[in-house]
C-alpha cells in the first residue's frame, strides 16, 4: 500500500519545514523538500491540506498537493493536485493531473490532463494533453491536444492533432507541424514563448 503520510511527516528529521515559521515567527526564504520515495515510483508523497511550502519540493516518486506550495515542483514518478490544492510553481513530472490553480509552466514527460475544475495559468509542455478547464498560455506537445466541452485555452497550441468538442472556446492559433520541429520546440527552456515558422496545414479554431 503505497505511504500516503503528509509531507511534514516524511521528512524524518525533526527540522523545521520549509513554509513553517521559526522560533522568531519567519518562514524560511528558501529551502528544499525532499519527499520520501522508492525506485519503482510506488510510493506516493502528499503536501496535505492547511500545509504550506515555500522552496523546493523533489519527490523520488509520485507526489499529490492537497495543500499550497510556492517554488518549484520536481517528482520522478507523476503529480497531482487536488480540487483544494494551490500551486505557484513550475512543475517537472512524469504525468501530471491537475484538479486545483495553477500558477506556473507544466513539463511532463508523459501526459497532462486538467479536469473541468482546474485553471492553469502558465504553459504546457508534454506528450499529450488533455484539457477540461482553464488555461492561459501556450501548449505544445508532440501529439493530441484535447479539448473537452467545458475547456477554455487563450494560447497557441502545437500538436500533431487536435481535437475540440462542442462548447470548447480556443483563443489562439493552432499549429500542425512536422515532428522534427515539435521535437526541437519542446525542448525550449520553459518559460520562453514558443515562436514557429507559418504551419504548413494549419486547422481552424
Amino acid at each position: 500500500m503505497p505511504d500516503q503520510r503528509p509531507a511534514d511527516s516524511l521528512s524524518g528529521s525533526g527540522e523545521p519545514q520549509p513554509g513553517a515559521a521559526d522560533e522568531g515567527g519567519g518562514v524560511p526564504a528558501a529551502q528544499e523538500e525532499l519527499m520520501a520515495g522508492t525506485d519503482d515510483h510506488s510510493e506516493v508523497s502528499v503536501v496535505g491540506r492547511g500545509t504550506r511550502i515555500e522552496g523546493s519540493v523533489t519527490a523520488a516518486g509520485s507526489l499529490r498537493v492537497e495543500g499550497e506550495v510556492r517554488g518549484k515542483i520536481s517528482a520522478e514518478g507523476d503529480v497531482s493536485l487536488s480540487p483544494q490544492g494551490r500551486v505557484e510553481a513550475n512543475i517537472h513530472a512524469t504525468n501530471i493531473t491537475l484538479a486545483g490553480k495553477v500558477k506556473g509552466d507544466l513539463t511532463a514527460t508523459g501526459d497532462v490532463s486538467l479536469p473541468a475544475e482546474s485553471r492553469l495559468d502558465g504553459s504546457i509542455r508534454a506528450r499529450n494533453a488533455e484539457v477540461g478547464g482553464l488555461v492561459k498560455g501556450d501548449i505544445m506537445v508532440n501529439g493530441k491536444v484535447e479539448l473537452s466541452a467545458r475547456a477554455r485555452v487563450e494560447g497557441d497550441i502545437t500538436s500533431k492533432a487536435l481535437a475540440i468538442a462542442e462548447g470548447a472556446v480556443f483563443i489562439g492559433r493552432s499549429v500542425m507541424d512536422d515532428e522534427m520541429r515539435l521535437a526541437q520546440e519542446i525542448t525550449q527552456p520553459a518559460g520562453r514563448r514558443a515562436t514557429t515558422a507559418p504551419a504548413k496545414s494549419p486547422s481552424g479554431s
